[in-house]
Parts: C-alpha cells; sequence; structure tokens
C-alpha cells in the first residue's frame, strides 16, 4: 500500500491538505490554525514519563492516559467540523471514517491499525503494528472512537501469538482525575520567520531526511536512524500542569531534568557538536531547528562567555525546552549550567549561566 507523494519532494500531500508550517514557529491544523503539532522522537515522551516516575517514585500512568484521551478528542475537532462529525455518526459513515482515521495514523508516524471488526456504537477489534507508544496509542485510539461516535469507550489488549490487537469497548465513565485536565488551546503569537518550503506542498527542506516507511507507520530521521512522531502539543503540557498542581513548583526541575538528560543521551546521534564550528554557530543552529519541528519561534538571543539568554514565542513546552537547551548548554560549554525561567503568555525567556 503507498501514499500520494508531492511530485517535487516525494513528501507525503495529507500535510499540504491537513497541516502546514507556520511563520511564528508552529505546525498547525489547516482547519484550526490554534491547533498545534509538534514533530518529535518517538521515544521521547515515554522517557519523559519514566523519568519523572522514578524521580516521585509513584505512577503517573491515569494521568497520562486521561491527557491523551482529551488531546485526541481534541485533534479530531481540529481535523474534522463539528457539523461532519454529526453527519459521519451513523453506521454506515463511520466504517470508511474509521479508514480515514487509520491512514491519518499512519502517516502521522503513530501506528499501523487496521478493524478486524467494527460494530458502530458498540465494540471495535483491532490488529495493531509497530505503535510508537502501547499506552499513548491506546488513548488516541479511544479518544477518537469516542469523539466520532460520541460514546464513553474502554480498552484492552490482547495479543494472540506474534500479532497484537486492541479491543474497544462502551465504560461507565471515566475516572475522576479526567475532570481535572483542562486543554489550553490559544491562538499563537504571530511572528515572521521564513522557512525554505518546498513549492508544491509545503514541507520544509530542512526535514529532507525524513523517510516515510507508510505501510508499516513509521517515520525515520536517515541522518540518526531515529523514529519520528508527529504529536499535539496539549496531552504532555496538561500532565505537567496537572502534577504542578498537586504536587507543586517542586516538580518544574524535575520535567527540565528529564528533559535534559533524553537530550544529553541523544546529542551525540545528532551531530550538533560535529565539525570545528564555534560554540555561537552551534546554538544558533540549534534555535534554527525550533521551527522546523513546530517547537516554537526563537526571536531574541545572547551569547556571551558562560552565559546563554533566548527568548522563545510560542514554545511548544517551557519545560521541555528549557531542559533541552541546559543539555546543549553543558555539552558546548563542557561544565554545568544554573537557569533561570521567566515564563509570560506564549513567550518565555531562559537564561542559563555556569
Amino acid at each position: 500500500m503507498g501514499i500520494l507523494g508531492c511530485p517535487t519532494c516525494g513528501k507525503p500531500r495529507l500535510f499540504n491538505y491537513a497541516v502546514g508550517w507556520s511563520e511564528n514557529g508552529t505546525i498547525v491544523s489547516h482547519f484550526r490554525p490554534a491547533f498545534r503539532l509538534v514533530l518529535v522522537e518517538s521515544a521521547l515522551l515515554e522517557d519523559i514519563y519514566q523519568r519523572i516516575e522514578a524521580t516521585l517514585e509513584m505512577s503517573i500512568r491515569e494521568l497520562v492516559f486521561e491527557a491523551e484521551r482529551a488531546a485526541s478528542i481534541a485533534t479530531i475537532d481540529s481535523l474534522i467540523p463539528d457539523w461532519l462529525v454529526r453527519v459521519v455518526r451513523n453506521r454506515v459513515m463511520m466504517h470508511p471514517t474509521s479508514r480515514v482515521m487509520e491512514a491519518l495514523s499512519r502517516v502521522a508516524g503513530l501506528g499501523d491499525v487496521h478493524n478486524v471488526f467494527y460494530h458502530v456504537f458498540r465494540s471495535a477489534l483491532s490488529r495493531v503494528r509497530n505503535e510508537y507508544n502501547r499506552e499513548l496509542f491506546a488513548a488516541m485510539l479511544v479518544g477518537s472512537f469516542e469523539r466520532m461516535e460520541g460514546v464513553v469507550y474502554d480498552h484492552a489488549w490482547i495479543e494472540m501469538g506474534d500479532e497484537l490487537f486492541i479491543f474497544i469497548n462502551p465504560a461507565g465513565g471515566k475516572p475522576e482525575i479526567a475532570s481535572r485536565i483542562q486543554l489550553q488551546i490559544v491562538p499563537p503569537l504571530p511572528g515572521n520567520r521564513r522557512l525554505e518550503l518546498c513549492p508544491r506542498c509545503g514541507f520544509p527542506r530542512a526535514l529532507d531526511h525524513l523517510c516515510w516507511d507508510y505501510p508499516n507507520a513509521i517515520i525515520m530521521d536517515e541522518r540518526r536512524g531515529v523514529r519520528m512522531s508527529f504529536v499535539d502539543c496539549y496531552a504532555f503540557s496538561a500532565v505537567f500542569r496537572v502534577l504542578i498542581e498537586e504536587l507543586g513548583d517542586d516538580i518544574i526541575p524535575i520535567i527540565v531534568e528529564a528533559a535534559r538528560e533524553y537530550t544529553l543521551c541523544s546529542i551525540e546521534e545528532t551531530g550538533l557538536l560535529r565539525g570545528k564550528r564555534g560554540r555561537k554557530v552551534i546554538y544558533e543552529d540549534f534555535l534554527e531547528l525550533l521551527p522546523v519541528y513546530g517547537k516554537g519561534n526563537p526571536v531574541q538571543s545572547e551569547i556571551a562567555r558562560d552565559t546563554l539568554n533566548v527568548t522563545i514565542e510560542n514554545p511548544y513546552s517551557t519545560y521541555l525546552l528549557s531542559g533541552e537547551l541546559l543539555a546543549i548548554y553543558e555539552a558546548v560549554e563542557g561544565h554545568p549550567g544554573t537557569m533561570d525561567i521567566y515564563d509570560d503568555v506564549q513567550s518565555v525567556r531562559i537564561g542559563i549561566k555556569a
């Protein structure tokens, strides 16, 4: 099974129809420009959550699942107008609609899913392969079924031989924690950062190294051999927000440290420090990549002796970005850094010094 590619750059044409890269450091839905996606390493979120759990010595899995379920519902809302959801919410239209959702999952690098049987408004059994994360992918599927059908669902994983299946069936309700999850979807600040885009489909030239294995739902960074995925910007932000509300600001350094440790582990394979470039050039190269991945728009930077100050508008996550910048600083400077974070509406100023 193939996918329609751009005749100029070869990337999936679906991006031209559904999402696009804005001049303000964001990747957004064409149908709802306030709704953002971000391109991340597929292992990032699971690694971050595991590091937080190890530090807290407690599970946050129920919170993670409910946040991703809510974000999946918001994702459907960003792609499909409410009137169209009402039109397809019937036993005839939901079957082809479910195949469209399967295609979106594959092109985003999230997982390959095929219905074995599907009884609209009652249950579904689907074969799943190459899910980027089993728990998060299950939440996405449950949220998608819930939004499209208007039915609250639960799920169970079933392993038969070498094959994996997910069974989705109606639930009596959601856990109490679901009521405390609020997704903050606000319009990003405007910007004037111009990316070099394919003139035919609008895909960034800086991502030429991405390769789609569409039948297997895998996006590979061919330079590094790392799997990538397009995910929403809201589930992990909601998780962090609830943790801060329940545990206080002491959780913030834990989130930042988790991102720092993950980034330090991946710096070597990114090749960011290779060559004989100066420290200023390395920092600038890193900041230039943020809009390409939808992580934000760096509008100001000050690079002096042993210090780095950066202002980023529309940050995809203040805390994850802070951890990434701290990791880059320590790798470039060769010593630990201390950080100050000045968070504002849709803008963050991060200052790092020795």
